[in-house]
């Protein structure tokens, strides 16, 4: 049954939970990556996957989680740009001094700026051994028109909290929200590459409890109103 907020003009479904009967209204996502109300549900989803592989993430001897940040020359062309840095990140991912230091991670996508001069950048958590700055600045150079790069260690108490900020922080005019928005669709809300790739393949997302009964389990309210529907039921 979808519903529509009169507060904020958003579309919302009631969910019922199949053990026993709680219900609650959940929001239907509009299309828009930095949507305040859709992004609680989603960002959610996001979180339970970064824990998962923060908590399952077996590391490398001298290994530790670092934030990397790289950043590219600004654009007028945001498509291009968002293009450019993906592909300069992957060929920096392919080179031998990479790999012997870094297990795997994942990347956000954040823009920053405004027409005429965007910003892009990559956010990555990185299971990685000391890389040295100047080296890593060289190859980033190499391989794309890089002029930034930010590592810098991280407790894993912070890890997923760090990683999760950039998913939802518009930092552009409000005016061309849903262009950003647009251009990113393309893209995952986060990106695991290495290691940790490997390992999302073996996630399974549960969803959330039922703050009720605890269980994991819902319908939505039109099919369990459904009179031909005979499979749930309480009792």
């Amino acid at each position: 049954m979808a519903e529509v907020n009169s507060n904020s003009y958003h579309f919302f479904q009631t969910i019922i939970c199949t053990h026993c009967g709680h219900e609650i209204k959940t929001p239907v996502y509009c299309g828009n990556r930095f949507c305040p109300i859709c992004s609680v549900p989603r960002l959610a989803r996001v979180r339970r996957r970064l824990k998962f592989l923060v908590n399952n993430t077996k590391m490398p001897t001298g290994s530790t989680f670092k934030h990397l940040t790289l950043t590219i020359r600004s654009q007028d062309d945001l498509p291009k740009m968002l293009q450019a840095i993906v592909k300069s990140f992957r060929r920096l991912r392919q080179r031998a001094a990479w790999k012997n230091r870094v297990s795997g991670g994942a990347f956000v996508l954040e823009v920053t700026g405004r027409p005429g001069n965007w910003h892009a950048h990559i956010h990555a958590l990185v299971v990685a051994r000391y890389f040295p700055f100047h080296q890593l600045l060289k190859l980033w150079k190499e391989v794309s028109s890089g002029q930034g790069v930010y590592i810098q260690h991280k407790p894993v108490s912070q890890v997923v909290s760090h990683l999760c900020k950039y998913l939802s922080k518009p930092d552009v005019p409000d005016q061309v929200l849903e262009e950003v928005s647009a251009e990113l669709k393309s893209y995952r809300m986060f990106q695991p590459f290495g290691c940790w790739f490997k390992l999302m393949k073996e996630y399974v997302d549960k969803g959330f409890a039922c703050p009720e009964c605890h269980q994991r389990a819902w319908i939505p309210y039109d099919i369990f109103c459904n009179p031909l529907t005979t499979k749930y039921g309480f009792g």
